[in-house]
């Protein structure tokens, strides 16, 4: 019971000030003046056992002890807001505050009871929530402020390494790993080894609003990244990221890594590592003595909760570890394939000339146009040039789907080069089970009739026909190339004879007026007769 409120009771029934005083072992002062103002406010037994603590200490405060209606007030609560930025301080908002009044009748608070109702103000506003954590539901990720280091062991540079953390909120189990950058590849494998590490996933993943995890688009909406939507969905997960500047939003993981930062970084700041997993390891011995140790304020360690209370609340992870993928923007080629690293691979026909973005794994490649899945295929490795073609894929009848792209179109177009490029256009023609997978083959061929080289083409197939070698772009490229340093060299080292007086005649012919040895002997004879 409020003391205050046990002091008019005792009054009421009869007691003292001194008995009161006594009894409740409170100042004579104070029990004469809240007597005095009962008296003053017309108070009875019955108001005062009936009416709550907070009213009657409310209605019971002295007058010197409210505000005086001769100050001006602050507003605190857009005072508040001004004092969240940055190199904002309670001594400037008090100096703006002093200048801002205008009414002459009102004066501003001194600064020490300007912080005090200050204080006051952000300690009724500012009551915090705890947020009861369900087990095995979220899994709070980030990047660590404070960086690690390894050293090159043959330049001896130092290079920076990124700390990944990621925390269960309700046991507070952590996990930290280094990674050379933040990039794409680097966030999604932090992930698989964080939830391997857990033995599990969430139902929902906490990340921040980095680039990696989240698309600001123009109209301020938040947008989950594409590659780590598809992350999420393999492990059967949601991505709901914490509020822009909202800190509370993530508070475990900002804890969790100021821990790393404390107890693992600083703890290893002085150990020289040659190597990103010689980082880790160290870390990881770290991080796992962490979760081993009991809490100071709880039974138990992060390791026993976890595997305790909330491990079989996460969902069990795929037979198949996630799959790294790239994508890349392809174009429909006449034959209706995309070439993704040298290889080809069949998409339906309709899509011919179209870009395609293609979704690259270890073992798969999957084309989309626009957000529809139109093929997928197994990943072909070996020899270049391999085709994957789906029956599916193809039209019914090539010769109708477009007359544009047909044999006798390359057939025709050889012609014009020469006899020797139409038989190497038939031979690359029928050496394909699917006439369509010869058409960039032969357009890349004729190709190299540009820019003036039909005749050097034409001599470059010619020597592949006669000596019988399976024709290729390769190999007709090469053997231009070949036959053109060729002829550069014969005529450098071209040898010059020498040429009569007989053979010069004949050369120039009948050119111009040329006189022979004839005349000059002429000329001497008459000269011997002068």
């Amino acid at each position: 019971m409020l003391k205050e409120k046990e002091i008019l009771l005792m009054h009421f029934d009869g007691y003292s000030q001194r008995e009161i005083c006594a009894a409740l072992k409170c100042g004579h002062s104070k029990v004469n003046r809240l007597i005095a103002e009962a008296r003053r406010t017309g108070m009875t037994r019955e108001a005062v056992n009936t009416a709550p603590d907070a009213d009657i200490a409310r209605m019971l405060t002295p007058l010197s002890k409210k505000a005086n209606a001769n100050y001006a007030a602050p507003d605190f609560d857009r005072l508040t807001k001004e004092l969240e930025k940055p190199d904002v301080t309670r001594k400037l908002l008090w100096y703006e505050y002093c200048t801002d009044i205008s009414d002459g009748r009102l004066v501003p608070y001194q600064y020490s009871q300007f912080c005090n109702l200050f204080d006051e103000h952000l300690r009724i506003n500012k009551v915090t929530y705890r947020i009861k954590h369900e087990p095995g539901k979220r899994m709070f990720v980030d990047w660590a402020g404070s960086v690690g280091h390894i050293t090159e062991a043959v330049t001896g540079a130092v290079l920076d390494v990124y700390i990944f953390v990621a925390c269960l909120p309700y046991s507070a189990i952590l996990y930290a790993e280094g990674f050379m950058d933040m990039k794409q590849p680097a966030w999604t494998a932090a992930h698989i080894h964080a939830i391997e590490y857990f033995g599990g996933a969430p139902a929902i993943f906490v990340p921040d609003n980095t680039r990696t995890a989240t698309v600001r688009s123009p109209i301020y909406t938040t947008l989950i990244n594409e590659r780590y939507d598809d992350l999420a969905r393999y492990y059967g997960c949601a991505v709901i990221p914490a509020r822009i500047k909202k800190y509370k939003d993530k508070a475990m993981v900002e804890n969790a890594v100021n821990i790393v930062e404390k107890s693992v970084l600083a703890a290893i700041r002085n150990i020289k590592f040659f190597t990103l997993g010689e980082l880790n390891e160290a870390i990881w011995e770290k991080v796992d003595k962490i979760n081993a140790a009991p809490f100071q304020r709880r039974p138990g360690s992060r390791l026993e909760v976890f595997e305790a209370e909330e491990k079989s609340f996460l969902k069990p992870l795929p037979v198949c570890r996630f799959e790294l993928s790239t994508y890349k923007t392809a174009k429909v080629y006449p034959d209706y394939h995309v070439q993704i690293d040298t290889m080809r691979y069949s998409v339906p026909y309709r899509l011919v000339g179209k870009d395609c973005e293609a979704r690259i794994t270890t073992d798969k490649v999957t084309v989309m146009f626009g957000k529809e899945t139109v093929a997928t295929h197994q990943r072909l490795y070996g020899q270049k040039g391999q085709c994957s073609t789906r029956p599916e894929h193809m039209p019914k009848k090539h010769a109708d789907y477009d007359a544009e792209w047909t044999p006798g179109r390359y057939q025709r177009w050889a012609d014009t080069i020469g006899p020797a490029t139409r038989i190497v256009i038939d031979r690359i023609l029928s050496g394909k089970v699917i006439v369509e997978q010869a058409f960039l083959p032969c357009m890349n061929v004729l190709g190299l009739a540009k820019k003036g080289r039909r005749e050097l083409l034409e001599e470059a197939c010619a020597a592949v026909v006669d000596k019988d070698q399976i024709p290729t772009y390769s190999l007709i490229k090469n053997t231009m190339e070949a036959i053109k340093t060729k002829k550069r060299l014969s005529a450098v080292s071209k040898p010059v004879s020498p040429v009569s007086n007989e053979d010069r005649e004949d050369t120039l012919g009948n050119v111009g007026h040329v006189r022979g040895s004839d005349y000059y002997r002429m000329n001497k004879e008459d000269d011997d007769d002068i």
